[in-house]
């Protein structure tokens, strides 16, 4: 039994130690210019390129099937995208989540849209964010937190390591915003916070797990999708603003793009989903999080629509 005792506070002890590690680098690298972070991030994700078999595979193949790069122009656009990807870690990491207003302020732009939502939110109207893996929306999410009228709650998917975890969770919380668990018991609160009020920001395109999704097109490609945002967008008198927080030289540039569904059925709005999210993408295409998974068959998904048609 004391021996049990001595392994937990010795556990306790070096989880302890990790997180003031971490948490100590992470603060001293934040204080580096922007220039600097980025070129960390960049490294990194080249370096996760060259090491990790999984990138180096999926990173081509993604950009080459959906037809944004060609077989001439893959590799540089590969790289490009493996160094966005790197930025968007650092960024978050060395900015978002420091909660640091006046940096954020001085590197965030926005535009009409912006204000236009604004005062929906003063007029009392249930907003609903939906941030696409464009760019980077861990720092737009602190600026909205800042500027707008709100009580949010996003949806976030937990680390495995307890100690990045509580980071992930320390650093995305403010005041006015609430981390929920990607599970049941999120998504049940990110529903009940919506309908007393309040506002939600969901990633809309990501693999549903099993047979709550919907399969569309994107990029001619058969997708997957999570049906959520879908399922949010049938709610009455809510409106629903896709985000997109581009990367600039300077800085970021937010953009709110109202989403209005032509109508109710769930396949047809998840399909307008991803035709917006095609547009925006190919403004920035290095910009997308393209080392996902995102062309996989989850088992137990719904059968194809073809594969319905050919029984």
């Amino acid at each position: 039994m004391l021996k049990l005792r001595l392994n937990f506070k010795l556990g306790k002890r070096l989880l302890f130690m990790k997180k003031f590690f971490i948490t100590t680098l992470m603060k001293l690298l934040s204080l580096l210019p922007l220039s600097v972070i980025r070129w960390i991030g960049a490294t990194i994700g080249l370096i996760s390129l060259k090491f990790s078999k999984k990138s180096a595979k999926r990173l081509p193949h993604n950009l080459l099937i959906t037809g944004l790069a060609t077989p001439e122009t893959v590799d540089e656009l590969t790289k490009k995208t493996a160094q966005a990807l790197g930025m968007t870690f650092t960024e978050a990491a060395l900015i978002a989540w420091q909660k640091n207003k006046k940096r954020i302020s001085k590197l965030s732009q926005v535009d009409e849209s912006f204000y236009a939502v604004k005062r929906l939110m003063e007029e009392g109207k249930n907003i609903v964010f939906l941030t696409p893996h464009i760019g980077n929306f861990e720092v737009a999410v602190k600026y909205f937190s800042y500027y707008l009228p709100m009580d949010i709650q996003i949806l976030y998917k937990p680390s495995k390591d307890p100690v990045l975890e509580e980071i992930m969770v320390e650093g995305r919380s403010e005041p006015n915003i609430t981390p929920v668990p990607t599970n049941r018991k999120g998504v049940l609160s990110l529903m009940k916070h919506l309908k007393s009020g309040g506002s939600i920001g969901i990633l809309p395109d990501n693999v549903a797990s099993g047979g709550d999704g919907e399969w569309v097109k994107f990029f001619g490609q058969d997708v997957y999708a999570t049906s959520l945002a879908a399922k949010i967008c049938q709610i009455p008198n809510t409106h629903v603003v896709i985000v997109a927080n581009t990367r600039t030289k300077k800085g970021f540039h937010s953009r709110c793009i109202p989403f209005k569904p032509s109508n109710d059925d769930t396949h047809d709005i998840m399909q307008e989903l991803y035709f917006e999210l095609e547009k925006l993408i190919r403004e920035t295409p290095e910009q997308y999080y393209w080392s996902y998974d995102r062309f996989r068959h989850p088992d137990n998904a719904k059968p194809k629509p073809e594969e319905v048609v050919a029984k």
